[in-house]
């Protein structure tokens, strides 16, 4: 398949190149001694080939025009509300969004819908739709401002009810110079414009976008602002309001420094999780981060401490027990019980690091996409963790973690495809010129889908029309949606109802054994939430960088002098049962090499 894709994208290439030949031979042909059958032959010849170049070709929507920036002390447009007011999001541009289809929707009711940044020559921001079953491209644009584009989308959203879609972009004003940020909110129908928002809150883009229903069933969509730690405002829109701004969460709503923009929604649609930050303790100490669990009926926020340092992608289980968040900078994913609002595990992601996150159809494995996020930021591989033992099932792979091939560099999303007869995970490809599908039944790559023009692709969903183009979104970066959710439920119940019994007990051990087991699973796991060991490494020997002390040996009176008297300890609480049970296993670690 790789080398289908490669062939279909060289395809333009070489094609190109054969019809100017064909038009140089058909020149050398006109000489004296040529049969007009052969010129005609070749003539038909370079017709085919230019209709076949042609329907590689995409739509392309080209809305090219100056925006003029307002004037001085210019009043609200009326699009305003007092929301996007404070979060100082303004409409900058309307357009007439109405045409013919851009494609077929009863030959192609189901489709995933991905930007495209093209950055070969001149910048260009647009987006590609593609059948989620055939694999075929079925429509495509690209957008012009008429400014110079310096950043092209990081993502693309998709209203709940399939009719807008929504890209970021920055540009330079050719007037100024001033670098301008926006949000381009295009008719899903037409794939034409229809209006353009700007943020002023800062220089910086619109990041991840995710539609869902909230906990009264109305439809929003949520738009992530800025780039990494420190993000925000988020916006939520009312897409039957003119997409007008109902909400803005800033960092006075939240509390904290609102980290990577990677926000998401549980599946009853209260909850709004939104990664925070501590810069004064992040350059010191690990597992400072932590998520700001928003209720948006109540406003009222609570913090879920110690979930790594630099919490991304998360991913919610089908019946809203638990939370699984990527930690982008500690290659690891932690899982939150969402009734105790606490870290409860944590493990390696099996990638460099892990961006999006996603839950196979019955939540059994989890798949970080190895972006390579605060790292080498070319990452092409999946890990899979095993959400019942929370490792890698190296039981059932060969080798981990997947390698995807092609022009796979810097994913960034997987998007599990909305039906569970096909069982794909579509990811898409920051860095790289095409959409990756991944088998989950062999869990190899079964098709490379190129873009239209060469560019690179981030975040998407799954839609479904109707033929007089009613939609439903079913799947995006935020995960899967109600009809999606509620067939997780029943796979979820299932898979732990098949399950294999658990072993039978073994005989008690003798009370020293228990106590080293207790005093490991408090030292590496849940002191603190994080365990001692995120200080002090699982040896014992600590770490000069985080000022821990070497505490192999350490006796009863130490370890609660240290709980006492040191200040990052002071929020962690024992019993005397663990705090004995901690000596013995600092005791046990003394005796190893």
């Amino acid at each position: 398949m790789k080398q289908l894709a490669s062939m279909r994208w060289i395809g333009g290439v070489v094609l190109g190149a054969l019809v100017g030949l064909t038009v140089v031979a058909i020149g050398a042909f006109t000489t004296p001694g040529v049969s007009p059958s052969d010129v005609a032959a070749l003539e038909s010849d370079k017709e085919a080939l230019e209709q076949q170049l042609a329907s590689m070709t995409p739509t392309q929507v080209v809305q090219a025009g100056q925006l003029a920036p307002p004037p001085p002390n210019a009043q609200p447009a009326g699009w305003d509300t007092p929301e996007s007011i404070r979060g100082r999001l303004r409409l900058l541009a309307t357009y007439d969004s109405s045409g013919p289809d851009a494609w077929d929707v009863r030959a192609h009711p189901t489709v995933f819908i991905t930007s495209e940044g093209v950055e070969k020559g001149a910048r260009k921001s647009g987006l590609y739709v593609i059948d989620a079953y055939s694999k075929q491209v079925v429509a495509s644009a690209l957008f012009d401002l008429g400014e110079e584009v310096t950043e092209n989308p990081h993502g693309v959203g998709i209203s709940p009810d399939g009719r807008w879609l929504y890209l970021g972009q920055m540009h330079r004003l050719r007037a100024t110079g001033r670098t301008r940020t926006v949000l381009m909110i295009v008719n899903a129908r037409t794939l034409k414009l229809d209006k353009v928002l700007e943020g002023t809150a800062r220089v910086d883009w619109f990041h991840h976008i995710t539609g869902f229903k909230d906990w009264q069933g109305r439809d929003r969509v949520l738009v992530a602002f800025g780039r990494a730690p420190g993000g925000s405002p988020h916006y939520l829109l009312d897409p039957h309001d003119n997409n007008r701004v109902v909400r803005a969460i800033t960092i006075e709503d939240i509390g904290y420094k609102i980290g990577h923009p990677y926000p998401t929604v549980d599946p009853t649609g209260r909850f709004l999780y939104v990664s925070v930050f501590a810069p004064p303790w992040q350059a010191k100490l690990h597992n400072t981060a932590g998520i700001a669990k928003l209720n948006l009926e109540t406003g009222a926020v609570t913090i879920i401490p110690f979930v790594g340092d630099n919490p991304i992608g998360m991913a919610h289980t089908s019946d809203g027990r638990f939370t699984y968040v990527n930690d982008a900078h500690g290659d690891a994913v932690y899982k939150i019980d969402n009734a105790t609002n606490t870290v409860v595990d944590d493990t390696n992601a099996g990638v460099a690091g892990p961006y999006g996150l996603v839950l196979n159809w019955d939540e059994t494995l989890l798949y970080p996409i190895g972006k390579g996020e605060g790292s080498h930021n070319v990452g092409s591989v999946v890990g899979v963790v095993n959400t019942v033992t929370f490792a890698a099932p190296r039981q059932m792979f060969q080798s981990l973690p997947i390698h995807l091939g092609g022009s796979a560099s810097s994913i960034d999303h997987g998007i599990l495809h909305p039906d569970p007869k096909v069982n794909e995970l579509w990811i898409t490809n920051m860095n790289g010129w095409e959409t990756i599908v991944l088998d989950l039944n062999t869990h190899k790559v079964s098709a490379y889908v190129p873009t239209p023009n060469g560019g690179d692709t981030h975040s998407g969903g799954f839609v479904r029309y109707t033929p007089d183009w009613k939609g439903e979104l079913l799947a995006d970066m935020g995960g899967p949606k109600g009809p999606m959710y509620a067939v997780k439920r029943q796979r979820a119940a299932a898979a732990q109802k098949s399950a294999p019994a658990p072993a039978p007990a073994a005989a008690p051990a003798a009370a020293g054994g228990d106590r080293l087991a207790l005093g490991r699973m408090v030292f590496e796991k849940t002191a603190g939430g994080v365990g001692c060991a995120a200080c002090h490494g699982l040896n014992g020997r600590g770490s000069t960088q985080l000022n821990a002390p070497d505490i192999r040996g350490a006796d009863e009176a130490r370890v609660r002098s240290a709980l006492a008297g040191v200040t990052v300890m002071s929020r962690i609480t024992l019993t005397d049962a663990e705090i004995a049970a901690v000596v013995a296993h600092l005791q046990d670690l003394n005796t190893q090499p």
